[in-house]
């Protein structure tokens, strides 16, 4: 991936200026940075092949912003960069063809990470949103071992907490992935993937992988804001029919 054509839309003149600094030395190459999308009317200014549009939790402009972007460029991969999470700009952002949301407090090397996923064809959306359903449903989160190579043993029945593992897999269930896809996109087994959805069934307390998505957008829907957070990012292929 090189000479990737990239827009900044961003109010703040510093955090414009010091993204396309930190960009500089990447295959992102910007071609403009300015504070709206109308700015882009112009006909000086080239399809670029990324956007990525800075906001705030209670900034008007983004749906403007995106539409503008929609309409003329309509092949474009638009970013968000928020200073926090909000499900209704989550909604929108996505609603609006946005392949990305993420947030400022990211570090730098996470930022570029996650733009070069869009580039792929991939959506990048804010594990914190499904953390937070967990917590609102009473299911705790619990770190776990690395099972990169191994499949998962049976959880006790008792245990209703979601390792990081299992909260990952649910999103990817939120977005119609099949197993092999989950497989694949984060680098375990599909048999371990199988044992993974058995054991949130479990906790979740469904009888299977739709009746679990569900779960999951009931949750997001009945969440108002979630608490600024350095959560970490979850890469996420584009939805396609479960088996």
């Amino acid at each position: 991936m090189s000479g990737v054509s990239t827009v900044i839309i961003e109010t703040s003149t510093l955090f414009r200026e010091g993204l396309a600094k930190l960009l500089q030395k990447t295959s992102f190459n910007i071609i403009a940075t300015v504070s709206s999308a109308e700015e882009l009317k112009s006909e000086t200014y080239p399809e670029p092949e990324i956007v990525i549009v800075g906001t705030t939790n209670s900034d008007r402009s983004l749906e403007s912003n995106l539409r503008i972007l929609k309409a003329r460029f309509p092949r474009v991969r638009c970013v968000v960069l928020s200073d926090q999470y909000t499900v209704e700009q989550v909604h929108l952002a996505f609603a609006l063809s946005a392949r990305g949301y993420l947030i400022k407090t990211i570090s730098s090397s996470t930022l570029i990470k996650s733009l070069e996923l869009v580039m792929l064809g991939e959506s990048i959306i804010p594990s914190a949103l499904l953390t937070r359903v967990v917590d609102e449903h009473d299911v705790g989160v619990e770190a776990d071992e690395d099972d990169e190579d191994e499949v998962v043993e049976e959880v006790a029945p008792a245990s209703r907490a979601l390792s990081a593992r299992e909260v990952q897999i649910l999103q990817c269930l939120v977005r119609g992935q099949s197993n092999k896809m989950i497989a694949r996109n984060l680098d375990i087994v599909e048999a371990t993937v199988k044992a993974h959805i058995k054991a949130i069934l479990r906790k979740i307390r469904v009888q299977n992988r739709v009746q679990a998505a569900i779960w999951a957008m009931k949750g997001l829907e009945s969440i108002r804001q979630i608490p600024h957070t350095n959560g970490t990012l979850i890469e996420v292929g584009r939805a396609r029919a479960a088996p």
